[in-house]
C-alpha cells in the first residue's frame, strides 16, 4: 500500500479509535521532542536526578510491558521519571547515540498489516520532524523471532540532520517501536551499534 493511500485510510479509521490509540501519536511526538533536547544541548531540570553511565553491557527491562534491550557500557538508562511515555530509553550522549522502545496494544492495529502500521509510524515521525528527507527500507525482517520491518529515516531537528533506524515489531498482542537514532554526520560510525541494540530487543 502506498504511503499516501495508507494515510487516507488511517485518518479515516483513526476517528473510531479509543484513548489507548492516542498513545501511538503521543509516543512518536515525545520521541522527536527528545531529539530536540538531545541535539540542541538542552539543560537538565534542576530537580531531575542524574543517571550514571553503566559500567558494563547491561540488559534494560521494563517489567510492566515485558520488553528488554541490551546496551553497551557507558550508556545511560533513563528512569521512569525521565523517559516519559517510552517503555525504555537509553543514551550515550558523548557519541550522539540514543535508543528507545515504545509499545502499543490496541485491537485497531490488527486491522492493518505489519507494513501498514510501520507506514503509520513513519508518517507520524515525518510530521514531527522540522524537515523530512526521505526513508529507505532495510533488509531486516525479524527481531527476537518476531516479524519486523525497519526503515532508515532521515530528517532535521532544530537545524541538526538526524537519522533514525526505526523498527516496527509485531508481537502476539502488541506492536513495538524499537528505535535507534543519531546525528547524520555520525551515522556511519554509529549504525552497527544501533543495529546491535535494536536486534537485542526481546518482547512478547
Amino acid at each position: 500500500m502506498h504511503l499516501k493511500k495508507y494515510r487516507q485510510g488511517f485518518s479515516a479509521s483513526f476517528k473510531g479509535w479509543g484513548e489507548r490509540s492516542w498513545k501511538g501519536l503521543i509516543l512518536v511526538g515525545a520521541l522527536s521532542a527528545g531529539l530536540s533536547g538531545c541535539f540542541s544541548g538542552g539543560e537538565t531540570e534542576p530537580n531531575e536526578p542524574l543517571a550514571q553511565p553503566l559500567n558494563s553491557p547491561s540488559r534494560l527491562e521494563n517489567q510492566q510491558t515485558n520488553v528488554e534491550i541490551t546496551v553497551p557500557a557507558e550508556w545511560i538508562s533513563a528512569g521512569s521519571d525521565l523517559r516519559g511515555s517510552a517503555d525504555i530509553y537509553a543514551s550515550y550522549p558523548a557519541r550522539d547515540l540514543y535508543a528507545s522502545v515504545l509499545s502499543e496494544s490496541d485491537t485497531t492495529l490488527e486491522q492493518f498489516s505489519l507494513e501498514d502500521n510501520a507506514d503509520k509510524y513513519r508518517w507520524l515521525i515525518e510530521e514531527e520532524l522540522d524537515a523530512y528527507n526521505g526513508s529507505t527500507k532495510t533488509t531486516l525482517n525479524q527481531v527476537d523471532g518476531l516479524p519486523a520491518v525497519q526503515y532508515e529515516i532521515r530528517g532535521q531537528v532544530d537545524g541538526t540532520d538526524v537519522v533514525y533506524l526505526h523498527t516496527t515489531v509485531r508481537g502476539e498482542d502488541s506492536y513495538y517501536q524499537v528505535v535507534g537514532w543519531t546525528t547524520a554526520d555520525r551515522y556511519a560510525e554509529n549504525k552497527d551499534t544501533l543495529q546491535t541494540v535494536i536486534q537485542s530487543f526481546e518482547g512478547t
